[in-house]
C-alpha cells in the first residue's frame, strides 16, 4: 500500500487559442501581476444571456400570510441529512476537479467544500462516475507520463473509455480527511459478464475509502443500454437488467475481499421519457426485492429538459418561463413519489444520484443564470418534501453550463489557484446547507402560501416538531421593486386554536441578483464568488443578515423581492449560520524555494504520490457534441518532495468489453 503527504494542487498550462478572449487576472501573491488567459467557445464561460420572461398575468397578491403549527405540520417529510444537496462529478473530468492525483488535491475545490461542511456540520456528499464510468479498468500501476486517469475514445460515441489509476481511490480519501466528504463510486457495466473485475473494484474502493464510501453504482442509465456504444439486444428490459445485475451479485458473495455486500446502488435509470423505463416499472420486475441483501440504496437520474443531439431539444428562451415556476419543481418530483414510499417500507434510502438543469451540458443562458439558482432552492427542497434522501447536481466539463463550480481551462497561459468560476447553482447550495440545518433532523413541508401560487412557494423546515427556518421564493422578475411580496409569518395563533408562539424576532438571509439572467452578479447573504476566473472557493465580502422585528400576534413581515429567495431563521441563530468555513485552504503562489504550510496531524494520515499531466474532455453525454485534447501542461515545481511506496507487483483488473 503507498501513503505518502498530501498537499495542495496549482497548475500552470499553456495551450493559446487564436480568435480567443483574453481576460486578466491577478495572481495570488499580492503583486500586480497580470497574467493573461485565452477562453474560446466554452460553455461554461458564454456570456449569452436570455431575455427574462415578463411578469404574471394576473399578478399574484404580494401580501399574504403563513401560517405554521406547534408540533409539526401536516405531511412533513422524513427526517433530512443536513447534508442533503451534494454533486456529481463525471469521472473522466474528476481530475480535473479534485486535483492531479493523491498529493496533489486542488485547493479551491477543497475550500468549495469546506463552505457546505461548517453550514450543515457534515462533510459534502459527492458522487464520482457517469456515462465515462461504464468502459473503466482499475489499474494498480501508473500510466504513461504519470496520468492518474487515462482516456481514449470509444467507436460512435463522444464518451471516452475511462482508465482509472488506484490512485484516484486514494485521492478521494485525502479529501475526506480535509473536508470529511462522503463518496459514491461508479462501476463499468458496458461487459455485465465481466464480473469478477467488477467485484475486485467494489473491493479495493471499499478497502481505501472505508466509511467515507457511500455505494458503488452498478449501471448507469440502463434505460439507455439499448442506444449506442451500451447497446443491448433490441427490446432490452428491467427484466434483462435484473438479470445481468445477478451475475455481478454473485461475483460479490464469492468475494471474500468485500466486507460489506450492502454495497451497491440502483437502478438510476433516467429518463421516464419516450417509452422508457419508470421506476415503479423497475421495481415492479423485482428489483428491490431481489437484491434486498446487496443494496444500500435505491437511485434515480433525471433532468427536466433534454439537450442532447438527436433528443431535439428545445429551443432555451422557450422554456426559461417554465423554470420559474412551481410548477417545475412539483412535477418533477411527483413522478417519483411510489419509488419514494417503496424504498421507506424496504428501509432504503432513495437517492437523486444525477440531476441538473438538463441534459447533455445544459442550456447556455438558462443554466448558468439566476433562475437556474432559484429554481434549484424550490426543486431541491421539493426532492426534501418528497422524500428522497439526497440529491446530487451534476458537473461536466469546460463545454458544460450547469456546473456548480469549473476549474479554469487548460489554455490558461498562467493560473494560479484563484482563476475558478462559480455557477448559479453552487448558490443554491449554500442556501440549502443552511436551510437544512446541523442537527440531520430537518423535516420539510411545501407550504403552498398564497393560494398555492406558482410565483411564490415556501416551505418550513421543522426539527423534532419546532419551526426553525422558513424558506420564501420571488420568481417574478421585476427590478422596479413593484412585485416584490411581503409573506407574514405565525407561529401558533391565529386561527390555528394553539397558542401564540411567534417570536419576536427573526434573522433573514437572501439569495439575490438584479434579474434572473444574471450569470455571475448574485450573492448569498452578502457575498459573492465574483465573476468568471476569479475564485478559490472562498466567499468574498462581509456576510449580511437582515434583523426583522415581529408582532407576537400579527406575525414576522418577511419582504421578498423580485427576484430573489429568502431564509428565515425563526429562532436565535445558531450554528447553520456560521458565516464562513472555520478552516479554508490557501492557495497562494509560493515562490520556488518554499512550500505551504500544512497541518502536519493532516498529513500523518494521508496518501498519494506525484504528479503528471492530464487529458481534459469537455463534454461527456451521449450525443452531445464536445471536443477532448491532449494536454500538455507545465506543473509548478513540486511544493513538497512526496514519497509514495507501491506494495506487490503490476497487476491490472480488465474491465475491457
Amino acid at each position: 500500500m503507498r501513503r505518502a503527504l498530501a498537499t495542495v494542487l496549482c497548475v500552470l498550462a499553456s495551450s493559446l487559442s487564436a480568435n480567443a478572449v483574453t481576460i486578466y487576472t491577478t495572481l495570488g501573491s499580492g503583486t500586480d501581476t497580470a497574467a493573461e488567459a485565452t477562453v474560446t467557445g466554452f460553455g461554461a464561460y458564454n456570456s449569452t444571456a436570455l431575455v427574462a420572461p415578463g411578469l404574471p398575468n394576473p399578478m399574484p397578491p404580494l401580501n399574504f400570510t403563513i401560517q405554521l403549527y406547534l408540533g409539526g405540520m401536516n405531511n412533513l417529510s422524513i427526517k433530512q441529512a443536513s447534508n442533503f444537496m451534494g454533486f456529481s462529478i463525471e469521472l473522466s473530468v474528476a481530475n480535473q476537479y479534485l486535483g492531479r492525483n493523491s498529493s496533489r488535491v486542488n485547493v479551491p475545490f477543497l475550500n468549495y467544500l469546506a463552505n457546505l461542511r461548517v453550514r450543515t456540520g457534515s462533510g459534502a456528499v459527492v458522487r464520482v462516475g457517469g456515462n465515462s464510468q461504464e468502459w473503466t479498468q482499475l489499474f494498480f500501476t501508473m500510466f504513461p507520463n504519470q496520468e492518474i486517469i487515462n482516456k481514449t475514445i470509444v467507436p460512435n460515441t463522444v464518451t471516452p473509455q475511462v482508465n482509472i489509476d488506484a490512485d484516484l481511490f486514494y485521492m478521494m480519501n485525502n479529501i475526506s480527511s480535509l473536508v470529511g466528504t462522503r463518496w459514491y463510486g461508479g462501476l463499468p457495466f458496458a461487459d455485465p459478464t465481466n464480473t469478477t473485475g467488477i467485484a475486485s473494484i467494489i473491493a479495493f474502493a471499499e478497502q481505501v475509502l472505508g466509511d467515507n464510501l457511500i455505494a458503488m453504482q452498478l449501471g448507469n442509465e440502463p434505460d439507455l443500454f439499448g442506444i449506442g456504444a451500451r447497446a443491448r439486444p433490441t427490446g432490452y428490459s428491467p427484466q434483462n437488467f435484473i438479470s445481468e445485475t445477478q451475475q455481478s451479485v454473485y461475483a460479490m458473495g464469492n468475494n471474500s475481499a468485500i466486507k460489506n455486500q450492502m454495497i451497491l446502488l440502483g437502478p438510476s435509470i433516467c429518463c421516464n421519457i419516450d417509452g422508457q423505463w419508470s421506476i415503479d416499472q423497475v421495481l415492479a420486475a423485482g428489483y428491490l426485492t431481489d437484491f434486498s441483501a446487496q443494496l444500500a440504496q435505491l437511485a434515480v437520474q433525471y433532468y427536466p429538459n433534454m439537450n442532447c443531439a438527436g433528443d431535439n431539444p428545445p429551443q432555451a428562451q422557450d422554456i426559461f418561463a417554465s423554470y420559474l415556476m412551481h410548477t417545475k419543481a412539483q412535477t418533477s418530483v411527483n413522478q417519483y413519489l411510489n419509488g419514494t414510499a417503496a424504498a421507506q417500507v424496504a428501509g432504503k434510502p432513495f437517492v437523486m444520484f444525477e440531476t441538473n438543469t438538463a441534459s447533455c451540458a445544459g442550456f447556455v443562458g438558462l443554466s448558468d443564470s439566476f433562475g437556474a439558482a432559484l429554481w434549484a432552492v424550490d426543486y431541491t427542497l421539493q426532492m426534501a418534501y418528497g422524500n428522497f434522501s439526497y440529491a446530487l447536481f451534476h458537473f461536466g466539463g469546460q463545454n458544460s453550463a450547469y456546473n456548480p463550480f469549473t476549474p479554469p481551462p487548460s489554455n490558461i497561459s498562467a493560473a494560479v489557484g484563484d482563476l475558478w468560476s462559480t455557477g448559479p447553482v453552487y448558490y443554491s447550495t449554500l442556501l440549502v446547507s443552511e436551510a437544512m440545518g446541523t442537527n440531520n433532523a430537518s423535516q420539510v413541508v411545501d407550504l403552498l402560501p398564497n393560494g398555492g401560487n406558482v410565483y411564490t412557494p415556501a416551505y418550513a423546515i421543522y426539527e423534532n416538531g419546532n419551526a426553525m427556518r422558513v424558506v420564501l421564493i420571488n420568481f417574478m422578475n421585476d427590478p422596479t421593486g413593484a412585485s416584490d411580496y411581503t409573506a407574514t409569518i405565525l407561529i401558533g395563533g391565529g386561527n390555528s386554536n394553539q397558542p401564540a408562539s411567534t417570536p419576536s424576532t427573526v434573522f433573514v438571509r437572501y439569495l439575490l441578483a438584479p434579474s434572473v439572467t444574471d450569470k455571475y452578479n448574485i450573492s448569498w447573504a452578502g457575498q459573492t464568488f465574483g465573476p468568471p476566473f476569479s475564485s478559490d472557493g472562498r466567499l468574498q465580502g462581509n456576510v449580511t443578515t437582515e434583523t426583522v422585528q415581529c408582532d407576537t400576534v400579527n406575525g414576522c413581515p418577511i419582504k421578498v423581492k423580485a427576484p430573489s429567495a429568502a431564509l428565515v431563521f425563526l429562532s436565535a441563530p445558531g450554528g447553520t449560520m456560521a458565516p464562513a468555513p472555520t478552516e479554508t485552504f490557501s492557495t497562494s503562489w509560493y515562490p520556488y524555494n518554499a512550500g505551504p504550510v500544512v497541518n502536519q496531524a493532516v498529513l500523518a494520515t494521508s496518501n498519494g504520490r506525484g504528479g503528471r499531466g492530464q487529458i481534459q474532455d469537455l463534454s461527456t453525454s451521449h450525443g452531445k457534441a464536445s471536443a477532448a485534447d491532449i494536454i500538455r501542461s507545465l506543473s509548478l515545481p513540486m511544493l513538497l518532495t512526496v514519497a509514495a511506496i507501491a506494495a506487490g507487483a503490476a497487476s491490472i483488473l480488465s474491465m475491457q468489453r
